[in-house]
């Protein structure tokens, strides 16, 4: 077998690798199964291998390239959630939560979940989060299959750069008469401990001679873990004066010369935090069908999920500028891994934080078989997801601590960080009052800083219609014709007390911490009498010195005792930061409208498809092909609120941050249209009754993300001195458009068992980047300067073009009637547009999300015995560009994901026909997740997050 291809050196190496597996697989399965091509002998088999079979001959029979999941019976997912599924597809990888590490969402061929698109039954699904589905949103629970479309059907949507995942619910005509299926399990984190229920049921039934069925499912799900968490918020580029250097022989004067030709990195913050998150599921399903006539088939369902996430955070943290620096030491790269700041004040944290997830989603189906070659489909679907929908308190953050004073070293100190660069963690070069380590946090003189919170809220709707047309002749020829109109409607907004400065009521940590400070008050040692050691704080990773104890407090108890101080504008209240607010402080911290969080999305798309299928012969080789084309037509507008900054003012009472007054309030509005001619083309030839050669030509396009069209300028309300940023959107932004190239062979070589080999390119166009520059806004003045103010400002655009190829290799066997059978995947990519962490500009640009993959599966499925182990690697990849503080003079600097394995184990055994135990165990090596800037030195986050183990019982009749 070959297969044409022309790439670079990097693909034919990777393809080189996956001939000489080929070649290296087929000795061996040869001398195992010399009659390969005799499939008439058949093994029964249920449970996991079944289902891998079913898998098997979708990937072979479908028109395009797909992979599939399917459940092992119904009410029986093989993983625990659909991205773990996911993760064993050839060239797909998957991201985590640091705080718990679920899988959220996937990356296909180096394009991340923005660039995938995810069905519900074949309906585009709506989602809160922009565009870019959330996994954990939607439990396994009674999924029947999961097909990723690695290219597009023109009958089915626009398709997707990196995939199209569509997500299958079992019917009741799919088993008809009764099946009742159900689980109850406990989880729980080695980290924790404290497990938690969780259960599901579905009972179907088909009555009326199989006239009429309903389906009915519910479930439930709970779990709470812990993780330890380094953060360093962003690595600033920036060039220093030689004083403020190690080897410096003079102090700095008042004012600072950089020296320009020596770039360096500062860490803008450094944080360590224990976070507890807790989440709650609930689900639920119903679905009809009914039979008016042995023609006609009318299918109602509707679909609700509601995914509930709070975390409690506690924290030790500080602040840095770039100026204040003082004897630096920087590595080959030009990070800085060794420094002073004289004077710090050091934070106290605790927070609170609640996500609230609601998705419903309802349609009607109609299916006509009007002859015997012509069929009618008729579909209407509404899917409504809410981010908060009773608008509760979503954040709450209590900072406190002890702050700096004149003459230096009373309570404050010297402080700074050492960045030790390989596994370890970077630690404060000093710290607690005085210096006193064993005062970090018990000490008695802990003060008020500043207390956050917030409210944010948002809603998704997709309304759809489509009509369809199928004509069949035989098994050899099909024509499917259709209409399909989706209509997006996307709204979100926050409210915060950063907007009237409420934030800002008592901060500057309170005369007992600050000598000469008349702001801030001090707190009760009452509130501070817990704390969570550090030992062992995360996993593999050296500690040297970080701080031995982080505080254990509620910040509801700092911000009840607060607001139990009085209303400071009817009683003196020492301490209070007068003039902050407005409107004035009354006591009671509120939230006000966030402007610039004002987000409005109407989107509508029209489309028209036909797609033909026919069957042929090529001497004597089956060939079947496919030949779809889709017209689409986009009309987008979006809203938001503009405003510009007047002037900063720093703050009275917290001199690293500015207070920003702004001029008045605008509504903005922007508008766009656009259409596109997405054809496709599949080929499949089969060359023996096991061997088949596929190729596969289509465009694809992926929509701009939703934040990124907003029309507005964002300045913030509440800016750090020194870390003046803003972002703006560009409602004019077209699509990412890709034409896309699969070469594919299989060999089916025996049941249940293949090699398969896939080459593809990728030409994507209209790029978009996020270019930055640093510039004046409306003549503001920066008054720790003096000088007209400079804010780092993000904007995106339409840019370049750039290729992505890469070779995918699969392998599953099944050893005969053993049981036994193992799957190996792997996945090399690459792109003409690598990123390069020596260019400086600002308008660099390099293709995100590639990375190198792979993962193997071992499993037994025999006598109702399944156990099945499963380890995932990922390489280090280019995750995005920009980081939480954003203010480098070379641009958005990157963020990476360090490479990382997974080990996974499940195993079940069936104590009666209707009734197995089961146990899974996530992540058995006690993985963590980290990610770094521009440099390998340069660590960004470190998460902890351990092990999460399960046991139930699965019953069905």
């Amino acid at each position: 077998m070959s297969i044409g291809f022309v790439a670079n050196t990097g693909v034919r190496t990777g393809l080189l690798s996956g001939v000489c597996l080929l070649a290296l697989v087929a000795g061996p399965v040869q001398a195992q199964n010399a009659a390969s091509n005799q499939q008439t002998e058949s093994i029964t088999v249920t449970g996991l291998i079944n289902s891998l079979q079913r898998n098997l001959d979708i990937k072979r029979d479908a028109s395009g390239l797909v992979d599939a999941i399917s459940a092992e019976d119904v009410g029986k997912f093989p993983d625990v959630d659909i991205a773990a599924a996911l993760q064993h597809v050839p060239g797909v990888t998957v991201s985590r939560s640091g705080n718990n590490g679920t899988q959220n969402g996937i990356t296909v061929r180096g394009f991340g979940p923005a660039f995938n698109q995810t069905l519900f039954d074949g309906r585009q699904t709506s989602t809160t989060s922009g565009r870019n589905f959330n996994f954990s949103d939607v439990g396994a629970d009674f999924v029947s299959e999961v097909d990723v479309n690695k290219t597009p059907d023109a009958s089915m949507s626009s398709g997707a750069i990196g995939a199209t995942v569509n997500i299958k619910y079992p019917k009741p005509f799919d088993h008809p008469g009764l099946r009742i299926v159900g689980a109850l399990s406990a989880s729980a984190s080695d980290n924790l401990g404290n497990p938690l229920p969780a259960g599901d049921l579905l009972v179907s039934d088909t009555f009326d001679n199989d006239r009429f069925g309903i389906l009915a499912a519910i479930s439930y799900s709970s779990f709470r873990n812990s993780d330890n968490h380094l953060n360093t918020n962003g690595w600033q580029g920036n060039y220093v004066d030689p004083c403020q250097l190690a080897t410096a022989t003079v102090p700095c004067g008042p004012t600072l010369t950089p020296d320009t030709s020596r770039p360096i990195w500062y860490m803008q913050e450094y944080q360590l935090f224990h976070d507890i998150t807790q989440e709650t599921r609930y689900e639920g399903r119903l679905a009809l069908q009914w039979h008016p006539a042995d023609s006609v088939l009318v299918t109602v369902n509707d679909n609700y999920s509601n995914h509930y996430t709070t975390t409690t955070n506690y924290g030790f943290s500080t602040w840095f500028n770039q100026g204040d620096l003082r004897k630096i030491s920087t590595s080959k790269f030009g990070t800085i891994t060794s420094f002073s700041q004289p004077n710090k004040p050091t934070d106290l944290d605790a927070g609170f934080g609640r996500s609230i997830i609601q998705n419903n989603e309802y349609g009607v189906n109609v299916n006509w078989q009007a002859t015997d070659q012509l069929s009618v489909m008729v579909d209407a679907a509404q899917g409504l997801s809410q981010s908060n929908p009773g608008r509760n308190l979503t954040s709450l953050g209590a900072d406190v601590g002890y702050g700096p004073s004149t003459p230096a070293g009373t309570n404050g100190v010297d402080t700074g960080v050492v960045v030790p660069g390989g596994h370890a963690l970077a630690y404060p070069a000093n710290f607690g009052p005085n210096g006193n380590q064993s005062l970090v946090i018990n000490n008695g003189i802990l003060g008020s800083h500043v207390l956050t919170m917030g409210v944010g809220a948002g809603t998704d709707k997709v309304q759809q219609i489509k009509a369809e047309a199928v004509w069949k002749e035989g098994d050899d020829f099909t024509i499917v014709a259709g209409y399909q109109y989706v209509g997006k409607h996307h709204n979100s907004s926050s409210y915060d007390d950063f907007g009237n400065n409420d934030w800002q009521a008592y901060a500057g940590y309170g005369p007992a911490s600050n000598n000469n400070g008349t702001h801030g008050v001090v707190l009760p040692q009452s509130l501070f009498t817990q704390s969570i050691s550090t030992a062992d704080f995360i996993n593999g990773w050296t500690q040297t010195a970080i701080p031995p104890v982080l505080p254990k407090y509620s910040a509801f108890a700092v911000l009840n005792y607060l607001q139990g101080l009085g209303n400071p504008q009817t009683t003196v209240i020492p301490g209070f930061n007068t003039g902050c607010c407005n409107p004035a402080f009354d006591g009671v911290f509120r939230n006000v409208l966030n402007v610039g969080s004002v987000e409005s999305v109407i989107e509508n798309t029209n489309a028209a498809y036909i797609q033909v299928s026919a069957g042929a012969k090529v001497a004597d080789m089956p060939l079947r092909i496919n030949l779809g084309v889709r017209q689409e037509f986009t009309n987008v507008t979006t809203i938001g609120i503009g405003r510009l900054p007047l002037a900063l003012t720093v703050q009275p009472s917290d001199h690293t941050a500015f207070q920003t007054s702004f001029g008045p309030q605008t509504n903005v509005s922007g508008k766009n249209s656009y259409q596109y001619l997405l054809p496709n083309l599949d080929i499949a030839l089969q060359i023996t009754d096991d061997l088949q050669l596929r190729l596969d030509a289509s465009r694809t396009l992926t929509r701009p993300g939703l934040t990124q069209i907003t029309p507005v300028l964002n300045v913030p309300t509440g800016p750090r001195v020194g870390s003046l940023t803003a972002n703006g959107g560009n409602p004019n932004l077209m699509p990412y458009l890709s034409d896309n190239l699969d070469a594919t062979g299989s060999w089916y070589y025996q049941p249940n068992s293949y090699v398969s080999l896939n080459v593809f390119n990728k030409t994507v166009t209209n790029f978009i980047v996020a270019g930055t520059k640093q510039d004046q806004i409306n003549g503001v003045i920066d008054p720790t300067t003096g000088q007209p103010a400079i804010w780092t400002i993000s904007a995106n655009v339409n840019g370049p073009t750039a290729n992505v190829y890469g070779a995918e290799i699969g392998w599953q066997h099944v050893f005969g009637d053993t049981g036994w059978g193992f799957q190996v995947n792997g996945t090399v990519v690459g792109t003409n547009k690598p990123y390069n962490p020596n260019d400086l500009s600002k308008s660099g640009f390099a293709v995100t999300g590639l990375a190198d993959s792979a993962n193997v599966v071992g499993f037994y499925d025999l006598n109702g015995f399944q156990a099945r182990v499963a380890l995932t690697w990922n390489d280090t990849v280019l995750d995005r560009f920009g980081q939480t503080q954003n203010n480098s003079k070379f641009g958005a600097e990157p963020t990476f994901v360090n490479a990382n394995t997974h080990v996974d184990f499940s195993t079940s055994y069936d104590i009666t026909e209707q009734l197995n135990v089961f146990l899974t165990a996530q992540n058995l090596t006690d993985a963590t997740m980290s990610t770094r800037g521009r440099w390998s030195d340069q660590v960004l986050d470190v998460f902890d997050y351990g092990r999460r183990f399960s046991i139930g019982l699965h019953f069905k009749y």
